[in-house]
């Protein structure tokens, strides 16, 4: 997995074992994270791409081995892409915010 590779890049000879464990720990959150997104009537390839925007963001080498951030990072990711939740005013207010970045993000891209 490419993200797994992100992660490690800066261990010059990282076995396959390595690899091999990190890959699996991100696969299997991805894994559960796709049954749910699909339990909720989306399409599960919504956490694909959710996997390699947090690939392009926010995965670092500095991160090594440590998945910890990325099943809270996802979690947070569908729930804005499929709410699950309802808001307050207050905390819908935040959407905006967020509907804004999008925007920016895709024109930026499409530039």
């Amino acid at each position: 997995m490419a993200l797994a590779r992100l992660l490690l890049a800066r261990h010059n000879s990282v076995s396959h074992d390595i690899l091999d464990t990190v890959t699996t720990r991100l696969l299997q959150d991805a894994a559960r994270h796709a049954d749910y997104v699909q339990q909720l009537g989306r399409d599960p390839n919504m956490v694909t791409r959710a996997v390699l925007y947090l690939n392009d963001t926010h995965a670092h080498p500095d991160l090594g081995s440590d998945t910890a951030w990325f099943q809270p990072m996802l979690e947070c990711l569908l729930e804005l892409a499929a709410p699950s939740l309802a808001l307050s005013g207050a905390g819908a207010a935040f959407l905006r915010d967020v509907e804004e970045g999008v925007a920016q993000s895709i024109a930026d891209n499409d530039a």
